[in-house]
């Protein structure tokens, strides 16, 4: 008997501890799995382009309101124990928030050391406005309520827009307030990198008997952002993102395949410095060699002059020629790299307010070429030519100057050439917008999906080729061949007079000299 009690007791001891295990199990595996919802909960609170709305929760205890947590974050679902709403009675036994008055809520971006800032910027449609809506219950048996309700918007800690509204304007709901922060200002239409938003309501309690208020949280209290859609980009955000503040050309990086060119100076300096060198040269050298008589001062002078037009007035023509596309803004048909890369994404647009059938020209100092034979979408060897733009890298390195989007199309659709550019200064592309229906997107002819010409980087990195027919090659360097120099023909038969009358001179002079020893 007593060995049974004994197996009893230890089967059910047994049982005891499978238990314990199966129970901890479930509450480590639990544990775990909240871990997880909350890593991914946590992801999902911020701002970004598929999340463009704030949604308000609180917690409501029974302490006074001006201690009740509020905030906001971009997950309509909140981990913690947010209510789905505030409540309060006019009179409540016991209750510290008896009466009327003004409640003010501030939900806070922000809050107890957890804050949830938009990692990026964030560009926003131009001419579209932040907008909201809530639900306020005000229930009035006493007769003498107000439904006035003040909503404010502030960024950092700086209010952009406050708004007040008299009561309710949703259709078929009166507790509705629906509004829009059309004067909320945002620099270059876009949220920056580490944007908080704090949304500030105030309204009145009623104080009357039977009287209550009952503001709806969560979905219902909602600001919504007018987020650009999110560009996917079509080549790997290290060609044209600076890594902590610094750019380099994907054609300069070591292993692309690429090799750099010399290419054609722009500068009147060293001309200006030669010539002067040059001529004094000359001069110098004139004034000490023996005279010439006559024929010397004007063969000097020819020589100079014949000089002038190659190493001068040459690389001055192509200098102003160059110059006259630096400046852009006397054009408004004509963008520079900066111009183009300052733009922002905008909806409908291929770059700030460019849209189809829009024709402009943009200009490039070509500073540095790569080149480089790679397949093409016909699957074809092609000889290309890359503009590396280091000339322009403290506009890309500068994330204020310079766009995500701008800096991405800049590679993309402008930086393969046909045709090799390194015998001139700079390069004029010719550039018409057209919607590519394949695509349903806004891009340069020549880069449209039925005739176009791209190659290939890598597999999953392409360029399109800009075609020949769309280039204009500026700064070439002027080719006369000889004939500058034909002053030079002259000089020379002036010095040659000049040296074979001398030499008769001479002679003339040793005759004379020879026959006045033979007359002694």
């Amino acid at each position: 008997m007593r060995r049974k009690n004994f197996a009893g007791k230890q089967v059910l001891f047994t049982l005891i501890l499978i238990t314990i295990f199966i129970l901890q199990s479930v509450s480590v595996n639990a544990e775990n799995s909240n871990l997880q919802e909350n890593n991914n909960f946590n992801e999902n609170r911020v701002l970004s382009f598929d999340r463009p709305t704030l949604f308000m929760f609180g917690e409501q205890t029974t302490g006074p309101v001006n201690e009740w947590k509020t905030w906001n974050h971009a997950n309509n679902v909140d981990e913690s124990n947010s209510d789905n709403s505030f409540f309060e009675n006019a009179w409540e036994p016991g209750g510290q928030n008896n009466g009327g008055g003004t409640r003010e809520f501030t939900f806070k971006g922000c809050i107890d050391s957890s804050c949830n800032p938009n990692n990026e910027s964030i560009p926003l449609i131009e001419g579209e406005f932040v907008t909201g809506s809530l639900i306020l219950n005000i229930g009035c048996n006493s007769g003498n309520c107000r439904t006035d309700v003040s909503i404010s918007l502030s960024m950092n800690g700086r209010d952009l827009q406050s708004i007040y509204m008299e009561s309710g304007n949703g259709e078929g709901n009166e507790d509705r307030y629906e509004f829009i922060f059309d004067q909320a200002k945002f620099t270059d239409n876009l949220i920056p990198a580490g944007a908080e938003f704090d949304v500030r309501i105030s309204f009145q309690k009623p104080g009357g008997f039977g009287d209550f208020y009952e503001l709806y949280l969560q979905d219902e209290f909602t600001i919504t952002f007018p987020m650009m859609p999110e560009v996917v980009y079509p080549i790997p955000e290290t060609d044209f993102e600076p890594v902590d503040g610094n750019w380099k050309s994907p054609y300069a990086v070591s292993g692309s395949g690429f090799t750099s060119k010399n290419v054609q100076s722009n500068s009147i300096v060293m001309p200006i410095i030669m010539f002067t060198l040059i001529a004094a040269g000359i001069i110098t050298f004139s004034i000490f060699s023996p005279p010439l008589n006559w024929a010397k001062i004007p063969a000097v002078i020819l020589i100079i002059f014949s000089l002038v037009v190659p190493i001068l007035v040459a690389p001055i023509i192509t200098y102003v020629e160059v110059n006259k596309y630096q400046n852009t803004d006397t054009d408004p048909g004509l963008y520079s790299v900066p111009d183009l890369i300052g733009m922002q994404t905008q909806k409908n647009s291929f770059i700030g307010d460019l849209v189809a059938e829009d024709n402009f020209l943009l200009w490039v100092d070509n500073s540095y070429i790569y080149t480089n034979s790679l397949k093409n979408n016909t699957n074809e060897q092609q000889n290309i030519f890359a503009l590396g733009f280091e000339n322009y890298e403290d506009t890309i390195e500068n994330e204020i100057e310079s766009s995500k989007h701008g800096r991405m199309i800049l590679q993309l659709y402008f930086s393969v050439l046909e045709i090799d550019p390194s015998e001139v200064s700079g390069v004029l592309i010719n550039v018409t917008l057209v919607n590519d229906s394949t695509t349903n997107q806004i891009v340069p002819t020549f880069a449209t999906q039925k005739d176009g010409n791209k190659v290939f980087i890598t597999e999953e990195n392409p360029r399109w080729v800009i075609p020949q027919e769309s280039i204009t090659l500026v700064g070439e360097k002027l080719d006369w061949r000889l004939y500058p120099l034909l002053g030079l023909l002259p000089a020379i038969g002036l010095l040659s007079y000049g040296i074979y009358t001398e030499m008769k001179r001479f002679e003339s002079e040793d005759e004379v000299y020879d026959d006045y020893l033979d007359i002694e």
